[in-house]
């Protein structure tokens, strides 16, 4: 999907931010953060990490040095043709969404862990249900 059809149906569902995170690639950041404004939408960058169809993490950018920190991550993986590792390294300028089935013991400050719809019931028989009450 282009950038200008996701905006037009996110703003047509009242969306007022939105992730892009392509998979293993940043082709279309750059238009969708030159549309994103004219939607009303405020745009936020990242890369869906993965080795194949397997997802290692989600890294969101908080500002464009953490762009840049994702860009020359990936970079640096595909240009040396070695595996994404299924842990993030510690970016300083980017969060981390690790799937449910995927996330390590101990979270950093940045980290968090993802949870789709269908895994909410999973939840009560994970080790992430004492953390979510503390």
């Amino acid at each position: 999907m282009k950038p200008r059809e996701l905006l037009e149906i996110m703003q047509s569902l009242s969306i007022k931010s939105l992730a892009l995170t392509d998979i293993n690639n940043t082709s279309s950041g750059l238009e969708f953060v030159r549309l994103a404004p004219s939607y009303k939408i405020k745009p936020v960058l990242g890369i869906d990490f993965r080795n194949g169809v397997a997802q290692n993490f989600v890294a969101l950018a908080k500002n464009n040095k953490g762009y840049q920190e994702l860009n020359d991550y990936l970079s640096h993986h595909l240009q040396n043709k070695e595996p994404i590792p299924s842990h993030a390294p510690d970016f300083a300028n980017a969060y981390v969404v690790y799937p449910f089935t995927k996330a390590p013991e101990q979270l950093r400050s940045h980290e968090f862990v993802g949870l789709s719809m269908q895994q909410i019931p999973l939840l009560r028989l994970s080790k992430w249900l004492n953390r979510l009450s503390q």
